[in-house]
């Protein structure tokens, strides 16, 4: 079951930036916004149908900044890149980030070096495919390859403070929902966002399905 519970995750964690697309929206400060509603709104649901706990938890929220920054920047490389270069680039970079973390601080797998080395070259050739692919503007290119980067290797250290914290799943999973929402109205007010209904159902649409594929990837980690 853990192994179709990550399958599962990877589906939705591959999926959630579709709306966004087909949103055709640049204000993404709101959509941000929007999304960290649909994310609160199915994390309490599914907390309280799988009986988790709803109390506050530091490392959970730490975890939720985390991604409420990383998706910040990812939305912009999305904008700069398009859907098709701009996720398969990130999601390359999430494996390599988590893998050197586990391998080279945590200590859980002897060959992080030579793998680490691996995913250098990755990088590089996913640099060099993004940027020779399509007809996108120069400036274009540059911005939405280095926020890819960016948002790859802080997306692949989300999970950190729940090994750093040794956490349960029932303990972290809302509060990392609640770091989102948190975090990113934060960044709505400071970037005094007016706040509309334009893409409200994409942005909710958005969060449940990131949503869903956090909580498979929490339980796939506790199986596997």
């Amino acid at each position: 079951f853990g192994f179709l519970a990550a399958i599962g995750a990877a589906l939705a964690w591959g999926t959630f930036m579709v709306p966004f697309k087909i949103a055709k929206s640049e204000k993404l400060v709101l959509y941000q916004a929007v999304m960290s509603v649909g994310i609160l709104i199915s994390g309490l649901v599914l907390s309280l149908i799988l009986g988790y706990s709803l109390r506050p938890n530091i490392y959970g929220l730490l975890s939720g900044i985390l991604w409420a920054v990383a998706n910040s920047i990812a939305l912009t490389a999305i904008l700069n890149l398009g859907l098709s270069r701009a996720v398969p680039l990130m999601s390359s970079l999430v494996v390599i980030s988590s893998f050197l973390w586990g391998a080279l601080v945590f200590g859980e797998m002897p060959s992080g070096m030579i793998m680490g080395f691996a995913g250098i070259v990755l990088i590089v050739l996913g640099v060099i495919l993004a940027s020779t692919t399509g007809n996108l503007a120069g400036q274009n290119v540059k911005q939405g390859l280095l926020a890819a980067i960016a948002a790859g290797l802080i997306f692949g250290s989300q999970l950190v403070p729940l090994k750093v914290g040794n956490v349960a799943i029932g303990d972290f999973f809302f509060s990392v929902s609640l770091g989102i929402f948190i975090s990113a109205m934060v960044m709505a007010v400071v970037r005094k966002i007016r706040f509309s209904t334009e893409t409200l159902k994409e942005g909710l649409l958005s969060g449940v399905i990131w949503n869903i594929g956090n909580l498979l990837s929490l339980i796939s980690l506790s199986l596997i």
